[in-house]
């Protein structure tokens, strides 16, 4: 029988217009549909009802599952706007890491004048202020009095004269990427001037 699984008692299988069987079933579309009044365990006058009648009238009256249903159509999207939103704000925090490491650094350069590689000293001042950034990623210009010098060393300079100006410029590479699609790579950059002390 199709409703022999259905966790039923064996006596409401037996016969189809079964007492006992009725008033379990409305006990149960009663207990389940009580709060949408839609079912109705009578005949629109009072009259009895077949067994089939009771299952039918259950089925297609009642509508749970539904808020079930919204959410799996609706979750998904969901969190993929919160994974974006992570993704976003990761980008962000790294922009707002790497400001105030290059603010570090440049107050740090200005006053560097009597060190042999200001720029070396300054760059490793850089990455301690910015604990999260991958080192090896950040790329640093130092441009001191007019002289520019890519990467981190500026070894033997005699351009940090006072009363010049000792720029510093940091870029670092980011990407969106939600759920393993990515959605292209920006660059974050970030540069620092002062007067040389």
């Amino acid at each position: 029988m199709i409703l022999a699984g259905a966790g039923l008692p064996e006596r409401f299988l037996e016969g189809e217009e079964n007492d006992d069987f009725m008033l379990w079933v409305r006990g149960a579309s009663t207990a389940m549909c009580a709060m949408k009044g839609t079912f109705q365990p009578s005949g629109i006058h009072g009259e009895n009802r077949s067994m089939l009648a009771w299952i039918r009238a259950f089925v297609v009256s009642c509508e749970h599952g539904g808020a079930l249903a919204e959410t799996a159509v609706v979750l998904p999207l969901v969190l993929l706007l919160m994974t974006g939103i992570f993704s976003f704000s990761t980008a962000l925090y790294q922009k707002l890491e790497l400001a105030q490491a290059i603010g570090a650094g440049g107050r740090f350069l200005a006053v560097d004048r009597g060190d042999t590689d200001p720029c070396a000293t300054t760059a490793s001042k850089i990455y301690a202020a910015a604990p999260s950034l991958n080192q090896l990623k950040i790329s640093l210009t130092f441009v001191l009095n007019g002289t520019s010098y890519p990467g981190a060393t500026c070894s033997g300079t005699t351009n940090m004269v006072s009363g010049g100006t000792a720029k510093v410029t940091a870029t670092y590479p980011c990407s969106f990427a939600v759920y393993g699609k990515n959605f292209g790579a920006c660059s974050i950059s970030e540069s620092a001037s002062e007067v040389v002390q």
